[in-house]
């Protein structure tokens, strides 16, 4: 059969699954269905079905996972830049968490920690908030610390010999890049949090090639679920068995949205100063800016929100439930909302723990906390699932790109009314 053809047939099967109301843990079977009969140009259907329909998150999971490196990664998007090299394995189909949800028995997978509890914000064990000591190393975190803490331990204690993370570009120093950290320098330099979209796993092809291992990998919801994916994917290449076997821990930021770099030029220009001079961006019910002067200024988040990055709609995940260990700036000042998922999880929380360097308030101690953390995850989930989304064309028709506040009057199937009528 002509490989176009082809093409078009699995195109045509994935969209009877998706417009025929059917399971959608069964979405997969569209291009699954080939894997045993030689595959298909899976690129192909990527670019129609998510990338030119505006619907990627950026993840960079099918740029991670491509045996034969098809793609860059430019503007925050894969860009088939070698297409004829495409070997019709699949994967990058099979990773995207646009395409479908991950699978079902991704749970066992990651090896969720018993008893498992879900108040709203995924399956976790245990949680807290917590705070770097003066015992640890000197950490300029968003919140608490904790989670440069907690790679800086990692690697001292040989459990990783790297971590993907993200660090600021220095002349802007709101805007991220990947960075393959291998040593406490480079965990420090990457401290805090940026709200701009910065694609940490892109660093993932450069550790497989360094062959540094193990990993620890610290992302955003969306790139969590693409990394689980590669670990996991039902098509068993070297490249998925390199991931499964060498991320030791994922780490998952908690995120609503990220923002574009036209955000940062206009609160440069409103402060007047350059870009350069913006220290640092917190976000806590309003935009909080620390300003290389030593000012602290404050801007609404609402007005801000105009700047929300348009692909963060297809992203329903805020708390990152598939991580090992959860964390946020949700809670007492100063520290960190830390959920702990995993028995991978369990086992770095606890090593961490017995260092010192960190001390923890009980979850219980901040139930407004704990009902805030799972208002806002319970407001993201309540969408339909991204394959049934408008495409970026038709928000921009409508002329609604506000990712967060789209489907705010939307009741997905199950819910109930009031989960659907939450705000940030």
């Amino acid at each position: 059969m002509d490989l176009d053809n082809l093409t078009d047939e699995v195109q045509a099967r994935y969209r009877t699954l998706v417009d025929g109301n059917s399971d959608p843990n069964e979405w997969a079977y569209a291009w699954r269905s080939e894997y045993n009969r030689g595959g298909f140009k899976a690129v192909d259907l990527l670019n129609r079905e998510v990338i030119h329909k505006g619907k990627c998150v950026g993840c960079a999971a099918c740029v991670t996972i491509c045996p034969v490196d098809v793609f860059d990664y430019i503007d925050e998007q894969p860009k088939d830049t070698r297409a004829d090299a495409c070997v019709y394995c699949e994967l990058c189909v099979d990773v995207c968490p646009v395409l479908r949800p991950t699978d079902q028995d991704l749970p066992e997978q990651i090896g969720l920690k018993h008893p498992i509890k879900d108040e709203g914000f995924g399956p976790y064990n245990y949680g807290c908030f917590a705070r770097v000591t003066d015992k640890a190393p000197k950490v300029n975190g968003q919140d608490g610390g904790v989670c440069t803490a907690l790679l800086i331990q990692m690697m001292r204690d040989g459990d990783i010999e790297g971590a993907v993370v993200g660090t600021e570009v220095a002349d802007n120093p709101q805007m991220g890049t990947a960075n393959l950290a291998t040593n406490e320098d480079e965990l420090i330099a990457a401290a805090r949090s940026r709200y701009t979209y910065q694609p940490n796993t892109v660093a993932l092809v450069e550790a497989m090639k360094q062959e540094i291992k193990p990993l620890a990998v610290v992302g955003v919801p969306c790139q969590v679920d693409g990394v689980r994916q590669q670990q996991f994917s039902s098509i068993r290449l070297d490249v998925a068995k390199w991931y499964q076997e060498n991320i030791k821990l994922v780490i998952g930021l908690y995120c609503s949205e990220s923002f574009t770099e036209e955000g940062i030029d206009s609160l440069a220009e409103e402060l007047e100063v350059p870009k350069s001079d913006i220290k640092n961006i917190n976000i806590k019910g309003k935009v909080i800016i620390q300003i290389a002067d030593g000012r602290v200024e404050q801007k609404s988040l609402k007005a801000f929100g105009k700047y929300a990055r348009p692909a963060c709609l297809y992203c329903m995940d805020y708390s990152a439930d598939n991580a090992d260990i959860g964390m946020g700036g949700i809670g007492p000042d100063g520290h960190t909302f830390t959920v702990i998922r995993t028995e991978a999880g369990h086992e770095a929380w606890q090593k961490l723990l017995k260092t010192g360097w960190v001390e923890t308030i009980p979850l219980e101690d901040q139930p407004k906390a704990v009902k805030l953390l799972a208002r806002l995850s319970k407001f993201k989930r309540n969408r339909p699932l991204p394959a049934l989304m408008p495409t970026l064309d038709e928000r921009i028709e409508i002329g609604n790109l506000d990712p967060k506040n789209f489907y705010k009057d939307y009741v997905a199937p199950g819910s109930e009314t009031e989960e659907s009528e939450a705000s940030s």
